[in-house]
């Protein structure tokens, strides 16, 4: 990866319940397309972490919906056909995902077929996961500043003291 520091993945509530949603709805009784499926999920996961700003067709910015849009992120959404689905829309899967480049994080909101939303989830309720990320997000991230801090000055200390 020449040398370039991934992503950190971070799955919302959303998204695992989502992911569960489509596992069960579309590949309850087909243990081979579920298996097909998990692993798929897995490798664009992984991609997204090399690189989370895929070229169209396969992904690209989505307008944020009213009122959600925040400093520093990014809304994409990425497209990819369902394993071991041939009826039209619905082996047309989607990903809406957040991106922050700065602190180099990608957050998966929402997997979704085609043939659930023709564009994409409602803005209220895509609305409301999205904020929900986003303020979490910025507390884990005071946390972890906060820890940093708290660690540095022990490190000064223990240089100190020597």
């Amino acid at each position: 990866m020449n040398g370039l520091e991934k992503f950190h993945i971070g799955r919302s509530i959303n998204f695992e319940r989502t992911l569960q949603k489509q596992i069960r709805d579309r590949y309850r009784k087909n243990p081979a397309g579920q298996a097909e499926f998990v692993q798929l999920i897995e490798k664009l996961i992984y991609a997204l972490s090399e690189k989370p700003c895929p070229s169209p067709p396969l992904g690209h910015l989505e307008p944020w919906p009213k009122g959600t849009k925040c400093a520093g992120w990014e809304l994409w959404k990425l497209e990819f056909k369902m394993p071991q689905i041939s009826r039209g829309a619905a082996g047309q899967g989607r990903l809406i995902y957040l991106i922050n480049s700065a602190i180099k994080e990608v957050v998966l909101v929402w997997i979704y077929t085609h043939a659930e939303f023709k564009k994409r989830p409602p803005d209220n309720n895509l609305r409301s996961v999205i904020l929900a990320i986003i303020e979490s997000s910025e507390i884990m991230s005071k946390k972890n500043n906060s820890a940093n801090e708290r660690n540095a000055d022990r490190e000064e200390k223990e240089v100190g003291e020597k």
